[in-house]
């Protein structure tokens, strides 16, 4: 069947949430949907979201989604096919890959747990790095995180990685990195890296901290009259930058499609840049409220005012014995507790792009949670 298209015509594989993988002609994304922990619904959203840009763009490709269950979401992309299949086997990868041009991996584990990440992520890199070097002209698309920097401010896809190993999710990250790295310097036009810090977007709800703790709690709060208090971890008052998921789906669009892209890191353009929690809750209080954000932070009136609750390191450490995911958020914490802001000025300039407005991709987002508040009022 693969063998039947033109050149110009591209299959893709796009994998999400756990472990799972794409294939085109061309192009070839991981795209899994499995529905254990909550971790993996953000990868499976940006998945999703890639799926419909490749569809749309490039009409002529056969685009092949890996993925374990919602093949419905793909019923209106002609070109779109949905097969099983698992990251984590080699064989499978092989077999999914070995005639597509383009692979594109955006995987997320049904697990937010060091010990699975550690055993499981760097065999998934070096099936899909396998995988996607079996034909001269493959290229594999990865997208990726913001971990293995660290905790830092002005973040560039040029900074030093923190120390690879496997003793924390940073660290495993970074050993990723360097897989990713020796596959650029031996062959860098076959690959290209897009990370991201934290996103938020449509469908992107329970494990974004934008998200349904977050946005969601501030306009059922001012809509529907039912108190519920948004939440931060680590500060609600320090400096953290997000992306919109269209934005980061759009870009490794880019990064398989545009020959410049190849045999380098880059991240992604981002929406929200050096605005604090406690800042984006009283904005998203301001379009809940009135629609607009026409008046400041600082002196609003229109806007109802929002308290976060602030699981602060101490919380956090105390509640750790008992609860697993506050257990595994305790090395995460320096990314929340200092300002943490990224450089994206690269992609933008070299693919002469910009991210969607932050009043935009803010308003959008409390659009459809209102959205989803109406479904569940019926």
């Amino acid at each position: 069947k693969n063998s039947a298209h033109k050149k110009e015509n591209t299959q893709t594989l796009i994998p999400t949430n756990k472990p799972i993988n794409t294939q085109t002609k061309n192009h070839a994304s991981f795209h899994t949907q499995e529905q254990q922990q909550e971790s993996h619904r953000l990868w499976q959203q940006l998945g999703t979201h890639l799926i419909g840009i490749l569809s749309e763009k490039q009409p002529d490709w056969i685009i092949t989604a890996v993925a374990r269950s919602a093949a419905d979401k793909f019923k209106d992309m002609p070109n779109v096919e949905v097969v099983p299949g698992d990251a984590t086997d080699k064989s499978s990868v092989m077999e999914l890959c070995k005639d597509k041009e383009l692979v594109y991996c955006c995987i997320g584990f049904p697990k937010y747990e060091r010990k699975y990440w550690a055993e499981t992520w760097p065999k998934v890199v070096d099936n899909l790095l396998a995988g996607s070097s079996q034909q001269p002209e493959q290229k594999f698309v990865f997208c990726d995180n913001l971990y293995a920097y660290g905790a830092k401010t002005d973040m560039k896809p040029t900074d030093e990685p923190v120390e690879a190993n496997l003793e924390s999710k940073p660290a495993i990250r970074a050993v990723l990195r360097q897989k990713l790295q020796q596959r650029m310097k031996s062959h860098p036009q076959s690959i290209s890296v897009v990370g991201g810090a934290d996103f938020f977007g449509d469908g992107v709800t329970e494990t974004s901290f934008m998200g349904d703790t977050f946005t969601k709690a501030i306009v059922k709060t001012i809509d529907g009259g039912k108190k519920s208090t948004p939440l931060a971890l680590g500060s609600a008052s320090k400096i953290h930058d997000f992306c919109y998921v269209p934005d980061f789906a759009n870009a490794l669009y880019l990064a398989g499609t545009e020959y410049k892209a190849s045999g380098k890191f880059w991240i992604c353009p981002h929406s929200v840049h050096n605005k604090s929690l406690n800042e984006i809750a009283q904005d998203i209080a301001q379009f809940t409220s009135v629609g607009h954000l026409k008046e400041s932070y600082n002196g609003g009136a229109s806007a109802k005012k929002v308290k976060i609750q602030v699981l602060g390191p101490t919380l956090v450490k105390i509640l750790s014995p008992f609860m697993s995911f506050m257990r595994e958020m305790k090395e995460m914490l320096p990314i929340w507790t200092n300002d943490y802001s990224v450089d994206d000025s690269d992609f933008c300039k070299t693919f002469g792009v910009e991210a969607t407005p932050y009043e935009e991709a803010l308003q959008g987002y409390v659009t459809f949670y209102r959205a989803e508040l109406a479904k569940e009022k019926k």
